[in-house]
């Protein structure tokens, strides 16, 4: 049986190749996914719209320094995708991420993003929104309606769309 630190290193191995059912392989049927202070998403469906949306936007995560604390695997981590880039921003560190099991299966995922790069990117959405929300009122509010981000394939292919024309237009 894989240690808990190889069943994270196998999930973070399918992720960044994009293999969305490999990655989800790895999580309960239960899982919550959660970041601190943004969302939440709950059960398989809702997670695999953010492993969707990673692996359009060719998503690359890192875990590094892992720890045993409280019966929680805890890590530190790194982050790429084309979303980032395509804004400004070379890497979104995570101060902190904790894996919970239930068994062999990776059951609860708590991440916090850097209150530095958390700033970064809140500032780089509100640049995009308030751009887009002049031009094309419509897509803004279906990609973020009620001011929650959806994820999903084809949210992601419409954002490289709409942040191609914003690059263009600044």
């Amino acid at each position: 049986m894989k240690s808990q630190k190889e069943i994270v290193m196998t999930y973070q191995e399918a992720h960044n190749a994009h293999d969305i059912d490999g990655a989800l392989s790895y999580l309960s049927p239960k899982i919550r996914f959660g970041m601190t202070g943004l969302w939440v998403r709950e059960g398989l469906d809702e997670v695999r719209e953010l492993e969707e949306w990673d692996a359009v936007m060719n998503s690359q995560l890192g875990f590094n320094d892992f720890k045993m604390r409280n019966q929680r695997l805890e890590c530190i981590g790194t982050e790429t995708n084309d979303w980032y880039t395509k804004v400004g921003i070379t890497q979104v560190n995570y101060a902190s991420i904790k894996f919970e099991f239930e068994g062999d299966k990776i059951r609860h995922i708590r991440a916090q993003i850097s209150p530095k790069d958390e700033m970064r990117v809140d500032r780089a959405v509100n640049d995009v929104v308030r751009w887009a929300i002049e031009i094309y009122p419509d897509e803004i509010h279906a990609l973020v309606p009620r001011g929650v981000f959806r994820y999903g394939h084809d949210q992601a292919l419409r954002w490289k769309k709409l942040l191609d024309e914003w690059k263009q237009a600044i």
